[in-house]
């Protein structure tokens, strides 16, 4: 930020006139509703507002009289938004109507308001002897220009009208936060037996901010019909076993299923509420889906799935993006080349989270690794990385704060030239369980070097006193819990020796460190913060070490250990701990931990069960 600061005063300026376009935008307009509301809790007083004639525009101009208002200019420098010092008015721009709003919240945390995931009601608010001055300007450039939260329709349980509404009043909170957090959209994640693209309730309170609807997801079913395949089964994938099946994605030789998926790609895109572009991903098989038949037996399930991402973005028109997924067996980049308005999406949900993805040191990495940097150069840079960060499957519900790889990753991926990053979250859990990530990835998708010092923030807003204790708490479990997020799914560790000894050693040890950590909660317990919420910790910690236990007998199992007890009663064990997990309160385990961690945890346990020598 090029510039001498100066000293604002607030105070003066909330007594003042807000002007605002006469025909601002949605957001724009909200904007100014936000401003108004915070500048009369601080201050007790807040501007009045005037209408600036024109044709609209993304600012604001706060001044301490009522003459007319002083457009500023648009932010420079490749800036998002800006709040500058103009005479005696402040002004307040973005290049768009969420980034103004954006510039809104950063001068209200300038002010010395602090934002929570957990809603209005969870925020910190000045009074106004603690508000002095307001040092501008303030500018936005963030790291990455695509910043977004992402969660599986399913989890929504949007046929059951109970469920939902238990769930809606925490991620109306949530969207809140995402705007005062700088990000730019949401990404609502479809499956083959989902009925719709979006929660249109949420779809609404993203509009009204300026976020981004995104849809689309492991819908490529929705895109093909099935019901198709009784008179074209053609259009379908031939199997190993050399028969055309409707239960994978689709032939991508066969012009007349690329046309059925163009079509019906665009009419998708067309059905998200303001969505320009389209995430068109195949099924979530770990075998893939994809076709053997004599053409596309010489394509890789990469090129495939490029195929139908090429077709598909011919159909969306001038505008508009296609998401070409890297997950699974389409992680490696593929040969072909993509159409200019294809993106990739690469998801390395089997990485090793025990070290940062650029880790020299780490074997499981250098695959993923190379396949981003390859997917850079096929792609010409237009590659979006999709993390698990708060992924409550994949880290089995358990507690497993990832703070220092997650600025390490931000920073690797900055340094790469990834244009957008998103984050997988389970609501409310997420944010219980894997709250300081998802804090941690807020920050550092904006600035990565400011990730690190969610740890501490987290633990002061949700822990108050015991904020220090809570803070080493947290590092310790970290540390403690690196040598298991090595294998993807904890609770699906891998099955073949070597591999299989060395999963076994790390969650011993992590086991045997237990006691250090239970230490440091109990410290945390004993500093005055709220017993609700260190209770909720106890519960969580005792379920993260009954899931490492029960995992460590499947483990010693497998190796012939003679303490081995039998997948059924690790099962059980677990089981049992989900109980405690249970006992939380809603409002902070969320419709996720209520219902759908057992129901996961028997999915898991089945697979577990049906594991015989393969390697995970």
């Amino acid at each position: 930020m090029s510039g001498p600061r100066v000293r604002v005063d607030l105070a003066r300026l909330a007594a003042g006139v807000l002007h605002v376009p006469e025909r601002a935008p949605a957001p724009v307009a909200f904007a100014a509703d936000e401003l108004v509301a915070y500048l009369r809790r601080i201050f007790g007083t807040a501007p009045a507002r005037r209408a600036a004639p024109g044709d609209g525009g993304a600012w604001l101009c706060l001044a301490p009289g009522d003459g007319p208002p002083l457009p500023p200019r648009p932010p420079q420098g490749g800036a998002e938004w800006d709040v500058r010092p103009a005479g005696d008015a402040v002004t307040v721009a973005g290049t768009t109507p969420r980034a103004c709003l954006a510039a809104v919240y950063a001068l209200l945390a300038a002010a010395g308001c602090r934002w929570s995931p957990e809603g209005p009601a969870d925020e910190r608010i000045p009074s106004a002897r603690d508000v002095e001055t307001v040092r501008l300007p303030l500018e936005g450039r963030a790291a990455f220009a695509r910043r977004v939260y992402a969660a599986d329709l399913a989890g929504w349980h949007y046929t059951m009208p109970e469920r939902l509404a238990a769930r809606l009043p925490a991620d109306f909170d949530f969207v809140d936060w995402m705007a005062k957090a700088d990000a730019t959209g949401f990404l609502f994640i479809r499956h083959a037996n989902d009925t719709q693209w979006v929660v249109p309730e949420l779809a609404d309170a993203l509009t009204r901010r300026g976020l981004d609807v995104e849809g689309g997801g492991h819908a490529l079913v929705e895109l093909l019909p099935r019901d198709l395949f009784a008179t074209h089964p053609e259009y379908f994938p031939l199997g190993r076993d050399g028969r055309r099946n409707d239960c994978g994605n689709c032939c991508p030789s066969s012009p007349e299923a690329l046309a059925v998926v163009r079509e019906r790609a665009r009419d998708a895109r067309d059905a998200i509420p303001g969505a320009r572009d389209l995430h068109l991903w195949g099924l979530d098989l770990l075998g893939g889906g994809w076709c053997a038949c004599r053409k596309c037996a010489r394509l890789t399930p990469s090129d495939q799935a490029l195929v139908v991402a090429n077709h598909a973005a011919e159909g969306l028109g001038a505008e508009g993006a296609i998401f070409h997924l890297a997950y699974h067996d389409t992680l490696e980049a593929p040969r072909l080349a993509p159409h200019p308005r294809v993106r990739a999406e690469f998801a390395p949900r089997e990485r090793c989270y025990g070290h940062a993805l650029d880790d020299p040191t780490c074997k499981t990495n250098q695959r993923y690794r190379r396949a981003l940097e390859d997917h850079l150069v096929r792609f010409e840079g237009r590659v979006d990385v999709f993390e698990y960060y708060g992924d409550a499957i994949l880290f089995g519900g358990c507690a497993v704060p990832l703070v220092e790889v997650v600025a390490r990753d931000l920073e690797y991926y900055r340094r790469a030239g990834v244009r957008g990053v998103s984050c997988l979250v389970f609501g409310r859990y997420s944010l219980w369980a894997y709250g300081v990530n998802v804090e941690a990835f807020a920050s550092g998708a904006v600035r990565p070097g400011n990730a690190p010092s969610a740890r501490h923030a987290h633990c002061a807003r949700v822990f108050g006193t015991g904020a220090e204790p809570m803070t080493r708490y947290l590092a310790s479990l970290e540390r403690l819990l690196a040598g298991v997020v090595t294998w993807g799914d904890i609770k699906l560790p891998p099955a073949r020796p070597p591999r299989a000894r060395r999963a076994h050693a790390a969650v011993v040890e992590a086991l045997s460190a237990m006691p250090s950590v239970r230490a440091l909660l109990a410290e945390a317990k004993s500093s005055g913060a709220s017993p609700e919420r260190i209770a909720a910790e106890e519960h969580l910690l005792h379920y993260t070490a009954a899931t490492l236990d029960s995992v460590r007998s499947w483990l010693a199992a497998r190796l012939g250990e003679a303490d081995a007890i039998t997948a059924a009663e690790a099962a059980a064990t677990v089981l049992t701990a989900i109980a405690r997990i249970q006992l939380v309160d809603p409002s902070i385990a969320g419709t996720w931990g209520v219902h759908d961690l057992e129901i996961t945890h028997a999915v898991m346990t089945a697979m577990l069960d049906s594991r015989r020598d393969e390697d995970a």
